[in-house]
């Protein structure tokens, strides 16, 4: 499994080469997280950050120091460069902050891997306002006890964002979107995003992919099981019209083609990277996605 950034994120280093800190409470961790310095920070344990989110400086890495390692609220990733979140569980059911489990907003080199988001509030994992070459990869995101607003990953927030032209480069790949998954997997806008080796395995979701304006989309080798809607479309008319190139390895297991969606051109990667054959990514994904 990827441990260094890869895809649109490639080249994120986060708090490489700084200090290394361990920390086990929320006061710990907001002042690691805002510190100026470059640093590795060690989350040791559950840490509720009460109602406030946490805002996460520039050259950090934050990571679980273990399979319990937990963060409740929300993780403000705003306005900054250079961050690696990694090996978490993330769970914000009261909606502290944005109500997102990770909000990275206007910021660019975000990498975000091997987290287990559950009972977000509000998004489990937006990427809004400009922010741009973020890459989510072997994460698994699930509803337990939230019964509604289960939106998952929101790339760009508004049909009007027209700063977002030209940004919000998008890799997704080898997440588990699991029981409780509504939509939003992801909802794009403007955006080019890469969607490969994902397994979406969340029966009675209204959708899966999100087709918005000026949207591009690469779907490849992707596993998508019981699901009814694979992707939808939510530009407003021909003009702004999204683009999804979906026919390329993908495997469709008791699951319709919606009919809709021409399998268009859009960008080309312009990184280096392996897939998994479609058979195997159900298998590959589920032994492991996620914070273990």
């Amino acid at each position: 499994m990827q441990s260094i950034a890869d895809g649109f994120a490639e080249g994120t280093t986060g708090g490489e080469g700084g200090a290394v800190v361990t920390v086990k409470n929320a006061s710990e961790l907001r002042n690691a997280a805002g510190s100026s310095s470059k640093m590795v920070i060690i989350v040791d344990g559950y840490i509720d950050l009460g109602s406030s989110e946490l805002s996460v400086a520039s050259n950090k890495t934050i990571q679980g120091k273990d399979s319990n390692s937990t963060i409740k609220g929300c993780i403000s990733i705003k306005r900054v460069n250079n961050v690696i979140i990694r090996n978490l569980n993330i769970t914000n059911p009261n909606g502290a902050g944005t109500g997102d489990g990770i909000e990275i907003s206007g910021s660019t080199k975000v990498f975000v891997t091997k987290c287990t988001f559950y009972d977000c509030a509000d998004g489990s994992l937006d990427i809004v306002r400009a922010s741009d070459f973020v890459t989510v990869s072997w994460c698994r995101f699930r509803y337990i006890n939230q019964r509604e607003h289960n939106f998952v990953n929101l790339i760009g927030n508004s049909d009007s964002a027209s700063n977002d032209a030209g940004k919000l480069h998008v890799t997704m790949h080898h997440n588990w979107y699991d029981t409780g998954c509504d939509q939003r997997m992801p909802r794009v806008r403007f955006g080019k995003v890469h969607v490969y080796n994902n397994y979406f395995g969340c029966p009675g979701a209204l959708y899966n992919i999100g087709v918005g304006v000026h949207s591009q989309i690469l779907v490849e080798n992707n596993y998508f099981e019981n699901q009814k809607n694979a992707w939808r479309n939510y530009s407003n008319n021909s003009s702004d019209q999204g683009k999804i190139h979906w026919n390329n390895g993908n495997v469709f297991i008791n699951t319709a083609i919606p009919s809709w969606a021409p399998n268009s051109y859009v960008f080309t990667p312009p990184y280096a990277y392996s897939m998994d054959p479609g058979n195997n990514v159900k298998n590959i994904v589920t032994a492991g996605a996620g914070n273990r």
